[in-house]
């Protein structure tokens, strides 16, 4: 494995679910993943939840997120938290692009496989 993760070299597809979204998984380690993510203005994913604690950054722009009926909205710079199992939507409000790096522990199994299923999204066995 390299060290270096450059997003740049990172081959993008579309986050299904999501409209507006585009996904560069970055990194599936032995326990977490990571993926950059670009949102277009209206760009939305819908309410959803998943057994896994998702950490996200802003990178620029902002994105609206609502955790359990709280909305909150993280611009440039700033974290957000959403706990395991917790109902939660993203949206990009603004008229620019919001750029954004998730990040999920126990590891995605659905994301490796390029696809977004919410709800079911398990950990796979040991590595």
């Amino acid at each position: 494995m390299n060290s270096l993760i450059q997003p740049d070299r990172v081959e993008p597809w579309t986050l299904g679910g999501h409209a507006g979204v585009t996904s560069k998984l970055l990194i599936d380690g032995k326990n977490m993943t990571a993926m950059w993510t670009r949102w277009e203005p209206g760009a939305l994913a819908p309410e959803h939840t998943h057994p896994h604690e998702q950490i996200g950054v802003v990178l620029e722009g902002e994105i609206v997120v609502v955790v359990a009926g709280e909305t909150v909205t993280v611009k440039a710079g700033e974290f957000y938290y959403i706990p395991s199992n917790a109902p939660h939507l993203e949206r990009n409000d603004g008229s620019v692009p919001a750029i954004l790096t998730d990040f999920w522990s126990p590891i995605r199994a659905d994301l490796l496989q390029r696809r977004f299923t919410p709800g079911d999204a398990q950990a796979p066995g040991p590595k």
